[in-house]
């Protein structure tokens, strides 16, 4: 596979990530931001271990199960969850809580570091830099919010973190057993932990839901779930965590602009400015080693 093709697998996940946070605002007040994470990911989770049944591949080690078990707790126990109790707070903005999660790139390369030895150079921590102007540009604006609880950007940073985390250890599973099956076992085993603390918070009431949402919770396991993650790690293989996950600076940009269509937020002089200095970063970073030989 060719490095286009892994930028082209991770500008898809990116795409579909974009919507996530202004769909899942949707959902507010017709589901519980347990039950949507529960949902997308167990149903994506099953979709993709159907594509693996078809394929004949559902051998996995003990060793590799409890990785991906830890790896599938990290993303949608923690991860998520976080991110869902963030669009569920008082005031939230989906676009404030898209911009703050698309600071994961900035753990993605100190974890890549440690546990795959990427290399850090300095264009590379100039674009960084720049790219987190760029957020903090965005971010700046949106936090001049009196009704917002600031519980709310507070759980976005949290879950950008371990978000992080579960892409510098999810793409070395990957690796090993391939994008498909990774996802589909983790998914599954992600989901099925979430369970137990459902049960003990919402009681036998656990499934019930204003099934208005019944479409959003579709495209969000489908599309933003099983088919997003399968070309994330896809790209990340290819292209590796550090470089694949700075594609996410451009997140905020697009959220942004979906938001100001289908949730009417506003936009901004600081969003046009966070933009243009999101973008320069992610030339940086995509080019750095380049760079640095010239």
């Amino acid at each position: 596979m060719s490095l286009k093709n892994g930028y082209l697998y991770v500008i898809n996940t990116v795409l579909l990530f974009s919507t996530y946070e202004v769909v899942s605002k949707t959902l507010v007040g017709k589901i519980d931001p347990f039950q949507v994470n529960f949902i997308r990911f167990l149903l994506g989770g099953i979709i993709l271990f159907l594509f693996l049944l078809y394929k004949g591949d559902l051998k996995l080690g003990r060793r590799e199960l409890l990785a991906i078990t830890a790896v599938g707790f990290i993303n949608v126990v923690v991860s998520m969850s976080l991110m869902q109790l963030s669009l569920y707070m008082k005031g939230a903005q989906a676009s404030l809580s898209a911009v703050i999660f698309s600071s994961n790139p900035i753990f993605v390369c100190v974890f890549a570091y440690f546990w795959d030895k990427e290399k850090f150079n300095r264009v590379k921590a100039a674009g960084l830099a720049l790219g987190i102007l760029g957020i903090v540009v965005i971010f700046y604006e949106k936090l001049n919010i009196d009704s917002m609880d600031f519980r709310s950007p507070i759980f976005a940073l949290l879950s950008a973190i371990f978000y992080a985390l579960y892409t510098v250890l999810g793409r070395k599973q990957a690796v090993k057993i391939g994008s498909l099956k990774m996802n589909a076992y983790s998914f599954i085993a992600g989901s099925l932990l979430l369970l137990p603390i459902m049960l003990f918070i919402k009681g036998p009431n656990v499934f019930q839901f204003d099934y208005s949402g019944t479409l959003q919770i579709i495209y969000l396991s489908v599309f933003v779930t099983g088919i997003a993650y399968l070309t994330y790690f896809k790209g990340l293989s290819i292209i590796g965590a550090g470089k694949g996950s700075m594609v996410f600076f451009i997140k905020p940009v697009l959220a942004s602009i979906i938001a100001i269509v289908f949730l009417k937020e506003q936009p901004s002089v600081f969003l046009a400015a966070g933009t243009l200095l999101i973008l320069i970063s992610i030339v940086l970073v995509l080019n750095s080693e380049k760079l640095v030989r010239k």
